[in-house]
């Protein structure tokens, strides 16, 4: 105990203990349509849990309508992918023409080839030539000789002339339808010849319009192809916009949910009230310390009692007696501790 008052040392701080854990907040984002939430599982556990709100009526009418597009704009894709416009346009009367023409032309070509046998055509008319001759020359022959028989001339040398000269006739005139049988039978070589040519051309000139009206009919085959064709090109590029469009209405919908702001939202307000909390703390902390400071400062200000002053003298007088000044020194330190025990 002391002798002077109460001058005991402020006693130590209390502090609070620490705040608990904010909870992570709920966030709803109607901007984006969407919510961050704790849900429990199945396992007791928590789990964050991003999702969708609903939609509006509209905004849901929207969407079905645009999957609605993209799968009519699949299905007809697929359609008209698998649309062939060959299928629809027969090539084959052009293709039958084209056949049955080259082969009439080529046994027209064969048949053109085969030459009649005009030797024995020549032939014959020789033999005939030559009997017709003979006759003719035998006749003259015979009146000839009985002419000159009747006027007793018969072995004249005017008859034996007359003989000659018939006979060299007859030789001539045989030469001369030899050589006319021969040109008669090129003659008729080339006009046989002529007549295949222009049979052949006449039916070439038949075909050839045949062909002619095949070929316009195939070329309007090619032009509904073609048109058929362009029709399915353009019939797939307008599918695949509304496709396009479909994707585009819902894709759309995917990034506004994207866009969300929620997460993002709960995290920074659950972080900012833990640091709230936090920091009130930690000032509560600060508050009562200083307080423990100040009120230990004043303690320590306070001027000695006299109990302390006469147990340090004391001390003193008992050093000096036993060792001098550093006796009386440490007389005087045990003094105080002394002091300080009494209080």
């Amino acid at each position: 105990m002391s002798f002077g008052g109460d001058d005991s040392p402020p006693p130590a701080p209390y502090y609070p203990p620490m705040p608990p854990k904010e909870e992570l907040l709920d966030v709803i984002d109607h901007v984006t349509g969407t919510q961050a939430i704790t849900v429990v599982g199945a396992d007791g556990k928590k789990k964050r849990v991003i999702e969708r709100l609903p939609r509006t009526p509209e905004e849901q009418r929207l969407y079905e309508e645009a999957g609605d597009l993209m799968n009519k704009a699949i299905v007809e894709i697929k359609r008209l992918s698998d649309y062939d416009p060959a299928s629809v346009v027969d090539f084959a009367p052009f293709v039958d023409v084209m056949n049955t023409l080259n082969a009439e032309r080529q046994a027209d070509m064969a048949e053109l080839s085969r030459l009649p046998d005009f030797n024995q055509y020549v032939s014959d008319f020789k033999s005939m030539g030559n009997t017709i001759l003979q006759e003719e020359f035998k006749k003259q022959e015979n009146e000839t000789y009985e002419y000159l028989s009747r006027r007793g001339y018969g072995d004249s040398t005017a008859a034996i002339e007359m003989r000659n000269a018939l006979g060299y006739q007859k030789s001539k005139a045989l030469e001369e339808h030899n050589v006319n049988a021969t040109m008669y039978g090129e003659q008729l070589k080339a006009a046989d010849l002529a007549n295949r040519m222009n049979t052949y051309g006449f039916r070439e000139q038949g075909r050839m319009g045949q062909l002619q009206n095949a070929q316009a009919e195939h070329n309007l085959k090619l032009g509904q192809y073609d048109q058929s064709n362009a029709m399915r090109q353009q019939a797939l590029q307008n599918q695949s916009g509304l496709f396009n469009i479909g994707s585009s209405i819902r894709g759309e919908d995917a990034n506004k949910a994207m866009a969300t702001r929620a997460p993002e939202l709960a995290n920074t307000i659950f972080q900012q009230s833990n640091m709230d909390s936090l920091n009130r703390h930690n000032a509560q902390i600060g508050q009562i310390n200083s307080q423990y400071q100040n009120q230990l400062a004043s303690y320590n200000s306070q001027r000695p009692s006299f109990g302390d002053t006469m147990l340090q003298l004391g001390g003193m007088g008992v050093g000096a007696y036993f060792g001098g000044p550093m006796g009386a020194m440490m007389g005087g330190q045990a003094g105080k501790t002394a002091g300080n025990l009494l209080r």
